[in-house]
């Protein structure tokens, strides 16, 4: 039953909207909760906004009838009753049952297991520090300060940082959510995380006399890999002096030349069917936890700290000083050649303004 005229312009607009009464030309849009008017060209164009983030990071509006239109009022009291319940139901749906709703997505089972890994230390942290907390009202504040509580291990916080962002930005596109708590939320400053090792603690390590030190030092270094690959080298992967392997985390296949020094490091060690690094359980490879702690146990005591992924930066270094172009070195690595141009940017600016400087005496 619609309202006379005179009782609608006593009631608040919303209200009017809501009991279906028709909207009069009187009616202003910004007493409209949740509706954006623009014109173009002459015309008027009335939106809802649906609270919904878009891929592009936009939010999503709901196109709407035109404010003197007879079904505007139908029209905006659908889409305000969906929003309300959405709004519900994001207020209720908590961290740990969106991490829930994300681990059973395609896009995360989708990752690769050295992905899944790295998540999930940061995945536990997130659900133990928010067990009941609504995943829509998390707030920039809340997620800052979980970083800041990490900051003894800037490179783990960082990660939580980043799986909260794409968790979040997973659940904006299906409707779990509409806030973004890690927007504008820097990560920690990383002091050295991945920095080429010091040329002194790659000579000590290249020649330790510990055999699974110098083993993981000579792998990680002359093939330029990730620690997580390199653990899983087993002696069959080497055929004909060529190293095959898969990375785990792009899914490349790379045949790699062995470098003398590698193979000569190779020849010290019996050869068998297992891992070439090998665990402290029969048949198991080492695991990279263990591998990583073993060499920065072996950098601290001279004094260094270091990541078994810097290795990576000293093998691209080497590769372009010993003349090799971006693309030769990036068939090695595996990286992107704009990846490697990043990697080179850190070459030591002490070996190059010395190989500057003898060049200079040369043309004297």
């Amino acid at each position: 039953m619609l309202h006379s005229t005179k009782r609608l312009r006593q009631w608040p607009a919303r209200a009017r909207i809501l009991t279906g009464g028709r909207v009069s030309p009187y009616m202003r849009h910004k007493s409209l909760l949740y509706v954006k008017v623009t014109r173009a060209k002459g015309r008027r164009y009335c939106y809802f906004r649906t609270g919904r983030i878009g891929e592009n990071g936009r939010e999503i509006l709901a196109r709407l009838p035109d404010l003197d239109d007879a079904g505007f009022g139908a029209a905006y009291a659908s889409f305000l009753a969906g929003r309300t319940r959405r709004d519900a139901l994001i207020a209720e749906l908590t961290v740990p049952a969106l991490i829930d709703l994300y681990e059973r997505s395609p896009k995360y089972l989708s990752l690769s297991m050295s992905t899944k890994r790295a998540y999930g230390f940061a995945i536990a942290y997130i659900r133990k520090m928010l067990p009941t907390a609504p995943a829509g009202r998390i707030e920039q504040s809340d997620v800052a300060r979980l970083i800041d509580a990490r900051g003894d291990t800037p490179g783990a916080a960082n990660m939580v940082l980043a799986v909260i962002r794409t968790i979040w930005k997973w659940g904006r596109a299906r409707g779990h959510v509409a806030n973004d708590p890690a927007a504008n939320v820097a990560p920690l400053d990383i002091q050295g995380e991945h920095d080429p090792w010091p040329v002194y603690v790659l000579d000590a390590a290249l020649k330790a006399d510990e055999p699974i030190t110098r083993l993981a030092v000579h792998l990680l270094y002359y093939t330029g890999q990730r620690i997580g690959d390199v653990t899983t080298i087993r002696w069959q992967d080497i055929r004909d002096n060529v190293l095959h392997i898969r990375q785990q985390k792009t899914g490349k296949r790379l045949e790699i030349r062995l470098h003398a020094a590698l193979s000569a490091e190779l020849a010290r060690h019996k050869r068998g069917a297992g891992f070439i690094i090998p665990g402290s359980r029969a048949g198991q490879p080492i695991g990279t936890l263990a591998l990583r702690q073993r060499l920065q146990r072996f950098a601290g005591k001279l004094g260094a700290r270091i990541v078994p992924h810097g290795l990576r930066k000293n093998a691209v270094n080497a590769l372009l000083e010993a003349g090799c172009t971006t693309a030769e070195t990036a068939a090695i690595t595996g990286q992107t050649m704009q990846l490697v141009e990043h990697y080179a940017k850190a070459r030591a600016q002490s070996s190059l303004a010395s190989a500057a400087v003898l060049k200079w005496e040369r043309n004297v």
